[in-house]
């Protein structure tokens, strides 16, 4: 370990911590755990994400930036020096290890002023001063972030940001009869009516796995079901690549009983919509849903929604989150967002990489996102030909 130290006062020292490999993770994946509680973005900060990310893909150039106070674990950076694909030019960027929905720093919130600049300046260290920083989806009412910012400009760095948004549906503790008159009349009524039609097919049911044997069955057959309805729109399947299928499956063995949310819709014994996402902080995460082609006439999707929203309602859930992006099916369930920053900065404001993550990228992706797809598409029905 490479260990840096700095005083937040005469009385108070702050050991800054940086050790690399993702041994790193598991030797304090207790006391992380234990830093974030059972926050609203723990699914995607804490060290069981990280860790899939790793068992799949094995990335070399790790380093976890920690800060203690005394012994008392009160800040962690994961990070990790990736080269990129053709998307990025193969340049290479200082990133999170494994990116979510939500990276806020993982600081608590009273050592945050103090223990964040010593993090960064740690992180520096290691890293170089060379090439680019890339802070992704850090939500704009985290402390962090302003503290993040500040750091950056006190330091002389150059940082584009972009912003996103996260649609919500805030129940806190409704009864699902209230939930249901706040939608709009027409969603109501089309809810209602697409549910009492599949039922026409056979009894509608929401199902969980109970055990992780149930669960990993359930995740091959959502693979297959994911790719057949993207690619019948047109759009590349995930899940054609066999690292994204074991990353998944990384993912569910390491969340298994620790925050995964797994449930599908059920007609009879058909499952015909499924979610695999999280539970956090009171709040049901909408990751990543799909539904069976066969079925799209009775909006599984739509249905699976209001069934959860009933559970949430029973069981008192905050609310549903649907994390990154404002679709018009999202924001048709929401009544709030939660705003996220996407900052990359740099030393060198005409460095390439920099250019490129700040200006060209974005450019690029502006104009060419959906040909790229498209061809994906076109590539990945081509192989699948027998």
């Amino acid at each position: 370990m490479v260990v840096y130290s700095g005083f937040t006062d005469p009385f108070d020292m702050l050991t800054i911590g940086v050790s690399p490999g993702g041994e790193a993770i598991e030797a304090i994946a207790r006391e992380w755990d234990l830093l974030l509680a059972d926050g609203e973005t723990s699914s995607f900060s804490g060290p069981a994400w990280n860790l899939a990310w790793v068992d799949a893909f094995h990335p070399k150039n790790i380093a976890i930036v920690t800060a203690r106070e005394g012994k008392r674990l009160v800040g962690v950076l994961p990070l990790s020096r990736v080269r990129t694909d053709a998307r990025g030019l193969y340049l290479k960027l200082v990133t999170p290890v494994a990116v979510g929905d939500y990276h806020p720093a993982i600081v608590a919130p009273e050592a945050a002023s103090s223990a964040l600049p010593q993090m960064l300046d740690a992180a520096f260290g290691y890293f170089g001063r060379t090439g680019v920083y890339w802070w992704p989806h850090i939500p704009c009412n985290d402390p962090s972030y302003q503290i993040l910012r500040s750091c950056l400009e006190e330091r002389g760095m150059c940082y584009v940001e972009e912003r996103e948004s996260a649609p919500r549906l805030r129940l806190d503790g409704v009864e699902f009869s209230a939930a249901e008159r706040a939608w709009k009349p027409n969603h109501r009524i089309d809810v209602r009516r697409q549910r009492k039609r599949l039922a026409e097919v056979g009894a509608v049911s929401l199902w969980q796995p109970a055990t992780l044997a149930e669960a990993e069955a359930l995740l091959d057959e959502f693979f297959g079901v994911y790719d057949e309805k993207w690619l019948s729109q047109g759009f590349p399947g995930r899940f054609q690549d066999p690292g994204e299928r074991l990353y998944y499956h990384c993912i569910l063995r390491r969340m298994w009983g620790r925050g995964l949310h797994l449930s599908t819709v059920r007609c009879e014994s058909t499952n015909v919509s499924y979610h695999f996402g999280f539970f956090a902080g009171g709040w049901l995460q909408w990751y990543r849903p799909t539904y069976r082609p066969s079925f799209g006439g009775y909006s599984p999707g739509k249905i699976h929604i209001a069934m959860l929203v009933e559970e949430g309602c029973r069981s008192k859930w905050k609310g549903i989150d649907f994390l990154l992006g404002a679709d018009p099916y999202k924001t048709s369930w929401s009544n709030e967002t939660v705003e996220v920053a996407n900052i990359h900065a740099g030393f060198h404001r005409w460095a390439p990489a920099y250019l490129w993550f700040t200006r060209g990228k974005p450019f690029v992706r502006g104009r060419l996102q959906l040909q790229y797809l498209r061809a994906r598409a076109r590539l990945q029905k081509w192989r699948g030909r027998p």
